[in-house]
Parts: C-alpha cells; structure tokens; sequence
C-alpha cells in the first residue's frame, strides 16, 4: 500500500506538470488509454482473464467507474488551480465522506461516537480552507468535491465487490475511462513535445503500475487495514508540492491536515472489533 501511495503521488505530481503545460483533459486522455492498453494486452495473452470482464452488475459499475473518471478530471484540473499540496490536504478527508455513503447506501452501522469524528474531520477541511481566506477564495470547493466523488466510487466499489472480484472492477473502470476519453480526444488532443514524450509515457506506466499494486494490496489484507497508510499519499504528495514546485504548507494546511488525518485514523480505529471478539471469530 505503501508503494501504491507513492506511485500515485508521483503520478499527481507529474498529472499537475503536464496538465498545466498542456490540459487537464489531455492529460487524463493518455492515462486512460495506457490503462485500457494494459488490459488489452493482459487479454491478449492471457486467455483465462477474458471471463474476468463478465459482471453480474453492469450498471453498476459503469456508475463507479464514470464517477471516478470526473473525479480525476475534478481533482486534476483543481492541481492546476490551487496547487497539489492544497488539494491533496483538503482530499485526504474522502474516508470520512466515505462512512456517511456507507451509511446510507450500504446501511452500516454510524454510531454517535463515529459521526462526532466525521464532524471532527470536516473541521479540519473547515481548517485548512479558512473560510473567507486566500485559499477559499481560489476553487477549494473543487478537491472536496473530488473528495465526495472519490468516496463515493469507493463505497460503490465495496458494492460491486459484493459479487464481482476486484480485476473485474479494475478492468471496467479501465475501459470505462478509455471509452469517455476516446470521445473527448477530437477535441482536446494536441501536439506533444519531443521532451514531454518521456514524461508521458511515464505518467501513464505509473498509473498501469499504481492500479496494480493497490490490487495486490488489497489481496494481501483487508481495507480497514490498509485504509490508515493510505495518508501516506498526503505526505508523498507534500514533499512533491513543495520540493518540485516550490509550493508552502501553511499552518492551516498542518493543523487541520492533523485534524483530517485523527479523525480517520480515529474511524478506522472504531470499525476494528476489540481483540477479545477478533480471537473468538477467528478474524
């Protein structure tokens, strides 16, 4: 999980170079296409994986993945704006957004004390926006509501989960995001510079390789697990922000970042059952 954070900040980071040289929307056009090129090619050589793109539900994950990609848009062009640092600080609150979603699409339990931390989380965003401050003043609305898509893609993913196995997502948010961006490639695709090719190429192989990874972590252990280190992208994307393009963390940004990260940390801790019940259920 560790390394998929990693490769996913350093593809943010290169996302915001290369959209604001040359657009959002080109951009997210070649890493979708270099997504659906490495599903083709695992289809092409392996015969058994073919099965793997029948699903129970398509609706469904055609709404996910949809979601997603105007979440990438969203999140993306919001880089170009107010920078990768603001954004990925007022982004990490998705796993809280995510708990009410849970709640209301997949009835789970929201305890008094677990909505009090989502409370908590939202003022940390509150924190770090300041409303009527600089940064409230340039697009903040636009990585929340990056935020509520992205949360409510992964609760729709935890639904599709329910009858189809993750390569069967991955592969219809692949070529879901390829078929959206095939239509918009007449109108946004432009000349690429000899120099940007390489960037290009690697941009789309770290997304092919960040997709993969966050699969194989999630084969290995459980999203309540995993779901604390994924504010590791927070802090990847930081030093990204700062040290490539010289942008600042502001005290508003660290306190409520703090603030957002408790409370995750918090909700994650309240969905672990105590360790007595684990050891008699055997999980």
């Amino acid at each position: 999980m560790l390394v998929a954070t990693l490769v996913f900040a350093t593809q943010d980071g290169l996302s915001r170079y290369l959209a604001g040289k040359y657009s959002v929307t080109l951009t997210i056009i070649l890493r979708f296409w270099a997504l659906a090129g490495g599903i083709f090619l695992y289809f092409f050589f392996v015969k058994k994986s073919r099965s793997l793109l029948l699903s129970t539900r398509p609706l469904l994950q055609i709404s996910r993945s949809s979601i997603l990609v105007a979440e990438i848009f969203i999140t993306v062009y919001s880089f170009t704006l107010i920078g990768l640092v603001a954004t990925s600080a007022i982004f990490s609150c998705y796993p809280l957004i995510a708990v009410i979603f849970s709640h209301y699409i997949l009835k789970e339990e929201l305890s008094r004390l677990k909505f009090f931390v989502v409370f908590l989380g939202f003022l940390g965003v509150l924190t770090i926006i300041r409303p009527g401050g600089e940064l409230f003043q340039k697009y903040s609305f636009l990585p929340l509501l990056g935020a509520i898509l992205y949360a409510l893609y992964g609760v729709l993913t935890r639904m599709a989960s329910f009858t189809d196995s993750s390569y069967t997502s991955f592969i219809w948010t692949g070529l879901t995001g390829a078929f959206f961006s095939t239509l918009l490639a007449p109108f946004y695709f432009l000349p690429i510079e000899k120099p940007d090719v390489f960037l290009m190429l690697i941009l789309c192989t770290l997304g092919i390789v960040g997709h993969f990874t966050l699969i194989k972590a999630f084969e290995f252990a459980e999203a309540t697990v995993i779901q604390p280190f994924g504010y590791f992208h927070l802090v990847f994307a930081g030093i990204i922000g700062i040290l490539i393009f010289n942008e600042y963390l502001t005290w508003a940004m660290a306190i409520g970042t703090s603030i957002v990260i408790f409370a995750g940390i918090s909700s994650y801790i309240l969905d672990k059952p105590p360790k007595k019940i684990r050891q008699e259920t055997g999980k």
